[in-house]
């Protein structure tokens, strides 16, 4: 008789924890999503700072107000020095983030005269 049981009751308890896992798969990928969606508004709220876009205008794309004079080190092989090399501020802002477009810019150009 518990043979019996075992063999009908096997069945529905597999697929009972088959779905328990999915469920708690599942609530993980949620989490994992809310947790994405809460960086995203952070950063939605960071963009409509004006100060922030000036800033990530000022580090990213090197733009400067009028007046201002805008200094590159170059190394001594007359490129732009890199993130790696700057100062740790600049690290932090710069990190992640593609190398400076008019160093990438100039270089095309070097390349494109060196094609000739």
């Amino acid at each position: 008789m518990a043979l019996f049981l075992l063999v009908i009751l096997a069945s529905p308890l597999q697929t009972y924890l088959g779905r328990r896992a999915s469920v708690a798969n599942s609530e993980r990928q949620q989490q994992q999503l809310n947790a994405q969606v809460a960086q995203l508004q952070h950063q939605t709220a960071q963009w409509q700072d004006p100060a922030f876009v000036e800033r990530q205008a000022r580090v990213r794309l090197q733009y400067i107000r009028p007046g201002d004079t805008l200094y590159t080190v170059l190394n001594a092989d007359g490129t732009p020095r890199t993130s790696a090399s700057t100062s740790s501020s600049t690290k932090v802002a710069r990190a992640g983030h593609q190398p400076n477009w008019n160093a990438t810019l100039w270089t095309s150009v070097e390349e494109a005269d060196n094609a000739k």
